[in-house]
């Protein structure tokens, strides 16, 4: 059975198969699921190109048509015409000589003219369609018609010098009623060949009408396929991202959760790990001073007594007694200073203001520093948990200044009010660079900030303008955090540790002694 395991809390997807098969099926519908957009899209644009070629052809073939139509109809209107023309001739030659009245020859003349114009724009409509057949059947024709009007121009001529009279010339032979039929049974048929191109070309349009109409429904069928599919689409794709930031928004609150459990139990277990800390140095410095006190002070004693003894007794035992006290008393001397540095007696014995003044007045004659000292004049009541995170931040940043900020001056002020104190510490050295602050091993300046935070107070450690000095300022509440909800526990970081001088190994507040 394939297991679930789980990181930090959050549970993970089980193991998925692994098979050839498996893998080239997800591979495979992975790729599809990829690409589907992408095959639907090249799809439809080539659908919708296709739709719009048929559509720009189909209309061509309409105009095609429709203009094939036009000149149809133009050419059947002529012909028709013409047979009307032929009938005006006939009538006109009729009148002409029934009447001998010149007035209707202008019309027999001007039909003529007429039907040979005609003639001429028939001619050319059939040459522009390349219909051989009709341009000869045409042809024969206008060759009838023509020997017609030419035996009407001989009957009038002949009635007109009296060759022949009246009832001869209206005969109908010579009048050509009868002969005129067969031209307009040829102009009929052409006529009716014309209205049949027509109609040809009308059904034409109407199909590529259909066609166009056929091919604009389906492309507009398929875009709104499209849209709808697109909508679909992006609907499922904004579920899922939803679904997707959910998780993740879940998955975050839970490592928030997490991270923050592990900061607090962190945050607790350095303060733990410091008071403890405290409690070890407060004692194991009375068991210094009490024991190996005693023990000094009495081998002291015994060695000053024998040495009177035996100073003019046997002087070579005496130098080596008076050496040996002397070492005693080293011992002593460094017995106190390993107490004070565990335990400060002079902050147990005398207060805050005290013990500020003396660290910062010894330091500063070892470094020689100009010192700049803002404190009150007299000592105040501080619970001794604050007094000692006080004073070991301030030892801490005058151990710093001393060591890496080639500081020449350095101010340590302290204030205090009903519900705070504040303490100050300001150098002129060389300023922090902002990257050195989240170096895994400053743990001088995170043992500042861890102890400052346990109190609940705020701790701001910054350079000062164009990096020519370090200033840091440390506030704490006067009441236990738990009563001061008011109190933000805060910490400001520009940069840091301080930079440390040429020659000095650059290993950040890590190389800085931690204050015991």
């Amino acid at each position: 059975m394939i297991e679930t395991r789980s990181i930090i809390g959050i549970p993970c997807t089980p193991l998925l198969n692994t098979s050839p098969q498996a893998l080239m099926s997800r591979l495979l519908t992975s790729w599809l699921r990829r690409r589907s957009w992408i095959i639907a899209m090249i799809a439809a644009i080539a659908i919708t190109v296709g739709s719009l070629i048929g559509l720009e052809s189909a209309h061509r073939r309409l105009a095609s048509t429709y203009e094939a139509a036009l000149q149809a109809m133009t050419a059947a209107n002529e012909l028709n015409e013409i047979i009307a023309r032929t009938s005006t001739v006939v009538s006109s030659q009729r009148g002409y000589l029934l009447t001998n009245d010149p007035i209707y020859l202008d019309p027999y003349l001007s039909a003529v003219r007429r039907i040979r114009d005609l003639a001429a724009l028939i001619v050319r409509h059939y040459e522009a369609t390349g219909d051989t057949q009709a341009t000869k059947d045409f042809a024969n024709v206008m060759t009838l018609f023509s020997q017609r009007i030419t035996a009407m121009e001989t009957a009038r001529a002949a009635v007109k010098q009296g060759k022949m009279n009246f009832e001869e010339a209206l005969s109908p032979a010579n009048l050509g009623i009868g002969t005129m039929e067969p031209v307009q049974d040829g102009i009929t048929d052409l006529y009716n060949r014309e209205l049949a191109r027509a109609r040809t070309a009308q059904d034409d349009g109407r199909f590529d009408q259909a066609i166009s109409a056929i091919s604009a429904g389906a492309l507009s069928v398929l875009t709104i396929l499209l849209f709808v599919l697109l909508f679909r689409s992006l609907g499922r794709q904004m579920r899922q991202e939803r679904l997707a930031r959910d998780r993740l928004s879940e998955q975050q609150a839970h490592l928030d959760r997490v991270v923050r459990e592990r900061t607090e139990q962190l945050d607790e277990l350095a303060t733990h790990l410091q008071n403890v800390s405290e409690d070890e140095k407060t004692r194991l410095s009375r068991e210094l001073h009490d024991e190996l006190g005693a023990i000094l002070t009495a081998c002291k004693m015994d060695v000053t007594w024998a040495h009177h003894k035996l100073r003019n007794v046997d002087p070579v035992i005496a130098e080596k007694l008076a050496r040996a006290q002397r070492n005693l008393d080293a011992g002593i001397q460094t017995k106190r200073r390993i107490i004070e540095n565990l335990r400060p007696t002079v902050l147990i014995n005398f207060g805050l203001v005290t013990a500020l003044r003396s660290l910062a007045e010894e330091t500063a004659d070892q470094q020689h520093w100009q010192l700049d000292l803002d404190l009150p004049e007299e000592d105040f009541a501080l619970p001794e948990s604050t007094a000692i995170v006080l004073f070991r931040v301030a030892q801490e940043a005058l151990t710093n200044a001393g060591k890496y900020a080639r500081a020449t001056t350095v101010r340590v002020a302290l204030a205090c009010d009903d519900q705070r104190v504040r303490l100050e510490v300001i150098d002129n050295g060389i300023g922090l660079t902002p990257d050195q602050f989240n170096k895994p091993k400053t743990h001088g300046l995170f043992g500042m900030r861890q102890r400052v935070s346990a109190k609940g107070g705020r701790i701001d450690i910054h350079s000062l303008p164009l990096r020519i000095g370090t200033e840091i300022q440390v506030v704490l509440p006067l009441c236990n955090p738990a009563d001061a909800p008011n109190i933000a526990t805060e910490v400001t970081e520009s940069t840091a540790t301080q930079t440390p001088a040429p020659g000095k190994p650059d290993d950040g507040a890590s190389a800085s002694p931690q204050t015991p």
